[in-house]
């Protein structure tokens, strides 16, 4: 009996020690759409996600082969550089503060779909001001409280939900779970190859940074103030600021002095905008500031002249003719006039053009006219608009179709994955897998996008 359970415990230390040093987690594989007018449908499985409980592990071959790895149970986080066999600390497990700048996510109750095999509910994520003319403003996320919830660098936000994202869409960029499998990973993979070395400092602080060819930033004996050089060591600037941002294609750095007051410089070392603004965002594509003051925002030119005062709670940049303005948790438009053209009467306008704005109404989305300020048509569980043509991305009852601007149905909703149409054209799927997707004109007929 004695030699039996000494075996017995012998078997179970020997399981116990195999089971230490690796662990059960869920390898999620993700196929990535990043342009609609794309030649190819990308089958390849650009994102390869592991989680656990405890841990997480995401290789993204659409981010220079960066591998972003995190400890959940101590809140902590480092990146993994493989082509350079260095690694970066993103997160101690010190800090437990949520990041100020976190995006909300609203979760939107009684949608469901299912994708790889999983159950998912659905979530959105209102940007309250894009980049550039071409980017939509809200991120249709659809997770599953089935799978741990694994979140990484762009994506941090995703610590929000209860469970793993399996498919995300914004405009002509989406990625969905196209296979979740179970399977025993080793410990190591989550953890700090042994070859590897942490980048220096001046790697991740903007020490020694390059902001655009031939500028770099060098700090001052104590290493708390920057300026800017040449190639060769030449200051261009004294240290005189506490940041200073990558330069633009139009030549705009924004920068913050010593007194947290944010301006900008160009390429010589010039104020193109003076440092006492509270806050200073540039947008290359509209080449507008937005800017903020005593807690209200508005918008400068590039020369640095005011364009819109700041007397809003927050106001996007312009697109399409239009931004959004929020006056006491309300939303409204402006036109370049600074005409209010759409009252800030609406908990949340998601997206507009130059015809329409989407807002939500017991819990459904509506279309609403911006010329006749009304509501077309509601009850919807989504809606995108299309920046370049009047056919409008929506979903009802767990499929995708297409709308005018009237509300009129002018491609039937028969769709379990779409997108909006740029380019008139748009990448669909009707397999409830969404593996066979294809791309269709505005007339929903099917078209090979090698030959357009």
């Amino acid at each position: 009996m004695k030699k039996f359970t000494l075996t017995l415990f012998m078997v179970l230390l020997l399981c116990t020690s195999i089971w230490a040093q690796s662990q059960k987690s869920f390898r999620i594989d993700y196929r990535v759409i990043t342009d609609a007018s794309s030649t190819t449908e990308n089958n390849e499985s650009l994102i390869k996600a592991w989680v656990n409980k405890s841990h997480f592990r995401v290789d993204n071959a659409m981010m220079g082969s960066i591998i972003y790895v995190g400890n959940k149970d101590e809140n902590s986080a480092f990146a993994l550089l493989p082509d350079s066999e260095e690694y970066v600390i993103i997160a101690d497990g010190l800090q437990d503060d949520e990041e100020e700048y976190i995006l909300p996510v609203e979760l939107v109750a009684g949608k469901q779909k299912k994708i790889a095999g999983y159950n998912c509910k659905l979530a959105t994520v209102k940007v309250d001001y894009g980049t550039g003319e071409d980017e939509n403003t809200t991120i249709e996320i659809w997770y599953t409280e089935d799978i741990p919830n694994l979140y990484w660098g762009e994506f941090s936000f995703f610590k929000q939900l209860k469970g793993a994202v399996l498919s995300l869409k914004l405009g002509d960029y989406a990625f969905t779970a196209t296979k979740v499998v179970s399977e025993n990973v080793d410990n190591s993979l989550f953890e700090i190859p042994d070859n590897y070395t942490e980048m220096e400092d001046e790697g991740m602080n903007g020490m020694n940074e390059q902001l655009t060819e031939d500028r770099f930033v060098y700090a001052d004996e104590d290493g708390v103030l920057y300026g800017m050089r040449d190639g060769e060591g030449n200051a261009i600037t004294q240290p005189l600021y506490t940041y200073i941002s990558a330069f633009t294609e139009d030549n705009v750095s924004v920068v913050i002095d010593d007194k947290e007051k944010y301006g900008a410089i160009d390429k010589d070392g010039k104020l193109l905008v003076p440092c006492k603004y509270d806050y200073l965002s540039y947008d290359e594509g509209t080449q507008q500031y937005l800017f903020g003051q005593t807690e209200k925002y508005g918008l400068l030119h590039k020369d640095g002249k005011i364009y819109v005062p700041a007397k809003y709670d927050m106001i996007s940049f312009f697109n399409q003719g239009y931004a959004t303005i929020t006056l006491n948790d309300k939303s409204g438009l402006i036109d370049q006039n600074q005409k209010i053209v759409v009252p800030a009467q609406y908990d949340v306008i998601f997206e507009y053009n130059k015809h329409n704005f989407t807002t939500i109404e017991d819990e459904k989305y509506v279309l609403n006219s911006i010329a006749q300020k009304k509501k077309v048509v509601g009850g919807f569980d989504f809606l995108s608009l299309s920046l370049d043509c009047n056919i409008i991305l929506a979903q009802k009852d767990g499929k995708y179709g297409y709308i005018d601007e009237n509300g009129k149905t002018v491609i039937p909703f028969k769709f379990t994955f779409a997108n909006t149409f740029s380019d008139d054209m748009a990448a669909v799927a009707e397999d409830e897998e969404t593996e066979d997707i294809y791309y269709i004109n505005t007339k929903g007929q099917r078209i090979d996008v090698a030959q357009n």
